[in-house]
């Protein structure tokens, strides 16, 4: 990345912190003695598309302009989004890290969170991009890297912070998918870990003592056709982006899909930035 654009994303990101319309409430000073719990966006929490589908059941019609262009935000939540929330922020700090764009993130948290749990989150800004990869850094978090989850559906994403990072079923629209109300009792038995790292080896214990594993086999085992590529939607999809692609709306991350397995780089089937997801 060059100077300018690391200075561009630097001049953005702080420049978004004073202009959102969507303003988390509350500080990370609020949450010195919790667990960092980081969640990707798109298939992780929410499921969106750009274009009507009578075949998707959507819970909420947004809109967001971008460059100057009015776009459609056809959105669902995961089941049991809220009651996830809820019980997570009883113990972790929680930090959105996606590739979406930021006028795009804001305007689904903005939906999702009216509780106000959600204490901040980066957009596609945030994230590196090499080769067409998306990768998130968490140590652009400033928290303990002993005290950090990282819950993605891409594995690419945890390139960096392999220790950190569990992977989860892609979401798109099951009426079904449990995955959310899984994850709540073994963050609980997370949290009381004194170094959350490595994830991988707490899950290993967590699977022998419930007899179960965490995900069920048809959830890990789900594989999700690659959409083609719509330029014109502001989520994470599958555009290659380049260092120099960086523009104003990159403040901060991007997100992508996966199943439960042992966390790992995958080098096919990425689900790069889009304009709006991550």
């Amino acid at each position: 990345m060059s100077i300018m654009a690391i200075f561009k994303n630097c001049y953005e990101h702080f420049r978004g912190k004073f202009s959102k319309q969507y303003m988390p409430a509350q500080s990370p000073k609020m949450h010195s003695k919790k667990k960092v719990l980081v969640l990707d966006l798109d298939e992780t929490l929410v499921h969106c598309e750009f274009k009507e589908n009578n075949s998707f059941q959507h819970e909420a019609l947004l809109k967001v302009n971008h460059k100057g262009q009015e776009y459609k935000i056809y959105l669902r939540t995961r089941p049991h989004l809220n009651q996830f929330l809820i019980e997570a922020s009883r113990d972790y700090e929680i930090i959105i890290f996606t590739a979406g764009y930021e006028v795009y993130c804001e305007k689904v948290l903005a939906f999702i969170d009216n509780n106000r749990l959600i204490s901040d989150y980066y957009a596609r800004g945030s994230c590196q991009f090499i080769n067409g990869v998306c990768f998130k850094d968490l140590s652009l978090l400033d928290r303990p890297m002993e005290d950090i989850i990282f819950i993605d559906n891409n594995p690419n994403a945890f390139d960096r912070c392999q220790e950190n990072g569990l992977l989860i079923p892609s979401y798109l629209d099951s009426d079904d998918d449990d995955c959310l109300l899984r994850l709540i009792p073994f963050l609980k038995y997370l949290s009381k870990k004194k170094d959350l790292r490595p994830i991988a080896q707490h899950l290993h214990q967590f699977e022998n003592n419930i007899g179960t594993t965490l995900f069920s086999e048809n959830q890990k085992s789900l594989e999700i056709q690659q959409e083609a590529m719509d330029e014109d939607t502001l989520s994470e999809g599958n555009v290659v982006k380049k260092d120099n692609d960086i523009t104003d709306l990159d403040i901060k991350h991007k997100k992508t899909q996966t199943h439960l397995e042992v966390v790992s780089k995958v080098s096919n089937k990425i689900r790069s930035a889009t304009l709006f997801s991550g």
